[in-house]
């Protein structure tokens, strides 16, 4: 088998090379997908009570909304890039506890959920 590989090297060394580096980017986007998904899928993370180390995107995958529901129940503005703001940080520029930041998730969500019901399973 290496007699292959060598062979390949010897006349075929960019192609070997790009194919290495496909190998690569398969099996590192691969391992991503993968743990992604069974982050997301463990029950500790789903419907999570918010945490001042949150960020609104974070909520958002955890109670399985669009991100806009929770954007806009938190009074985010959508001009620009997002920002990539912890709930604490969130919480002092708008001048809220974390209970009332919770309050509005749970009531953005369950508007958004009561008219979006989820299929059977």
């Amino acid at each position: 088998m290496w007699h292959r590989v060598k062979d390949l090297w010897q006349y075929n060394r960019l192609a070997l090379m790009a194919f290495g580096l496909v190998l690569c980017l398969a099996g590192f986007f691969g391992f991503k997908s993968v743990s992604q998904f069974l982050y997301w899928s463990d029950p500790a993370h789903q419907d999570q009570a918010v945490a001042g180390w949150m960020t609104p995107r974070y909520v958002a995958q955890s109670y399985r909304v669009p991100p806009q529901v929770i954007q806009n129940a938190l009074d985010l503005a959508f001009d620009g890039p997002p920002r990539r703001i912890s709930l604490d940080t969130l919480a002092a520029e708008q001048g809220l506890t974390m209970a009332a930041i919770q309050a509005r998730v749970d009531t953005a969500v369950a508007a958004w959920r009561a008219q979006n019901p989820r299929p059977r399973q």
